[in-house]
């Protein structure tokens, strides 16, 4: 299959690596399996917030449909704080992942459930359903891969389509995945950085649209199989409180409807946003505000897009084997957006 999408035309420009790695201080990384023999395909993808395990930051929930299994987003909602690594995976490997990185903070820190306080910490575990291509019977992520997750996660480039948590997820019957996108909003002393990390796993064959166009092939037979879901993350340095950030999460369904989703019954799709600064305003200036819910919504499409675009074809149970948006073989990379394949135009270039 070769197909020539249109270009999707985004006002804002970018950060350097368009990435939300491009928010200083978050890491990204990612642990992957693929074992065609046994039917696995699937992984984790952890976002890594500056210090978060140290001293909680600003948060907020978005729940667009509540179809989900995620963990430790009721205490976020209700406290508007995060206080954890944030991974993604498999809705099969929730419990897994989670008692693995409760593993991890009980060595690291000896307060948590000490006899004194019995202090206990909110452990955050975003999902999306891969077992229409990797064997949950046969393979549930843990210990091993959040581990080699935490130890890749690093800033700059970051890896994208299908790997990590996005290894064996479908978007719009095809593969992909991962993916992430970035803006820079504001100017002088008042310019910062958004940027989005997710994990897209829904959209049924036909819907896909890119710039306002479908761009799936003619002639090809519509999938009978549910959607899935997506997992957002929503990272910025803006000095948001967590009732502005539940605001900006909203506006993350804004470029999801772009790609040709419809939120469907069964597509859980959740928004999980927080800033890196300490020192949060609860009134932010109307202007900044109005550019983030634009920023918000141009990278959560360009996530969506890249994701799909960096995919690779992907092998999994029953030897299903996903098509990719450009047809197979992988993604060309360019100079000033690293690994970023030329049917995405960079938002550096309002004019596409």
């Amino acid at each position: 299959m070769t197909w020539s999408p249109p270009l999707p035309t985004w006002r804002m420009p970018s950060g350097p690596v368009g990435a939300i790695t491009d928010v200083p201080g978050v890491l990204v990384g990612h642990g992957t399996v693929t074992e065609p023999a046994r039917g696995v395909a699937t992984g984790v993808t952890v976002v890594v917030p500056p210090d978060v395990e140290v001293r909680p930051l600003p948060a907020a929930v978005h729940v667009i449909n509540g179809y989900g299994k995620s963990t430790g987003l009721v205490q976020v909602a209700e406290l508007g704080t995060l206080e954890s690594v944030i991974a993604m995976s498999s809705v099969f490997a929730v419990p897994s992942v989670h008692e693995a990185m409760l593993r991890c903070r009980l060595a690291a820190d000896p307060t948590i459930g000490d006899v004194e306080t019995g202090r206990s910490v909110n452990l955050v575990v975003l999902e999306c359903n891969d077992a229409y291509v990797s064997d949950p019977r046969q393979h549930r992520c843990g210990e091993a891969e959040f581990v080699a997750a935490l130890e890749a996660a690093a800033a700059g480039s970051v890896t994208e389509g299908t790997v990590g948590a996005g290894t064996g997820m479908r978007t719009f019957g095809l593969a992909g995945g991962f993916g992430t996108a970035s803006r820079v909003f504001g100017s002088g002393a008042s310019e910062h950085t958004l940027g989005v990390a997710l994990v897209s796993n829904y959209g049924r064959w036909g819907d896909l649209t890119i710039g306002g166009e479908h761009v799936q092939p003619t002639g090809e037979p519509e999938s009978a199989e549910p959607p899935g879901s997506v997992v957002i993350v929503v990272a910025t340095d803006a000095p948001f409180d967590s009732v502005t950030l539940r605001r900006v999460a909203a506006r993350a369904q804004n470029g999801l409807a772009r790609t040709g989703c419809v939120t469907t019954h069964g597509s859980g799709e959740i928004v999980l946003a927080f800033s890196t600064s300490r020192s949060p305003v609860h009134d932010p200036d109307v202007a900044q505000l109005d550019d983030a819910f634009r920023a918000v919504a141009e990278a959560t499409e360009e996530a969506v897009l890249s994701g799909l675009a960096h995919a690779t074809p992907v092998t999994g149970r029953a030897n299903r084997r996903l098509p990719t948006l450009r047809g197979g073989g992988g993604p060309s990379g360019r100079p000033g957006r690293p690994n970023r394949p030329e049917p995405l135009p960079s938002p550096r270039d309002p004019t596409g």
